[in-house]
């Protein structure tokens, strides 16, 4: 008797990319795109254009900067996990400095 075929759906946990940026991403660029328009939309009344134009230009610039360094082609919690090694010191390594077992040191007299 022969054993069927059983179906695992074993496939790609992919996210799905589109012009090479991960879905996700391309949520965080369109938000600091549509961000950055509309502070170039506010100041262009009473600024000069480039003025508005440039301000509008750093929120795009800033997310697209933030998601290239952190989350794209990174595994999965990279941003989140370097942020905690950043403002903690040590992250995922044991303190550079352990403390001496109290166990051990009453054994050995």
């Amino acid at each position: 008797m022969s054993k069927g075929l059983v179906h695992t759906h074993a496939g790609d946990d992919s996210d799905g990319k589109i012009w090479g940026i991960e879905g996700m991403n391309l949520l965080f660029m369109l938000a600091g795109l549509l961000i950055g328009i509309g502070l170039a939309l506010l100041l262009s009344r009473h600024n000069a254009p480039t003025l508005s134009v440039g301000a509008g230009a750093v929120p795009f610039a800033l997310v697209a900067l933030y998601v290239f360094a952190f989350r794209q082609g990174k595994p999965k919690a990279f941003d989140t996990d370097w942020l905690e090694t950043h403002a903690s010191g040590s992250g995922w390594m044991p303190p550079s400095r352990q403390p001496r077992n109290p166990l051990f040191s009453h054994a050995s007299t």
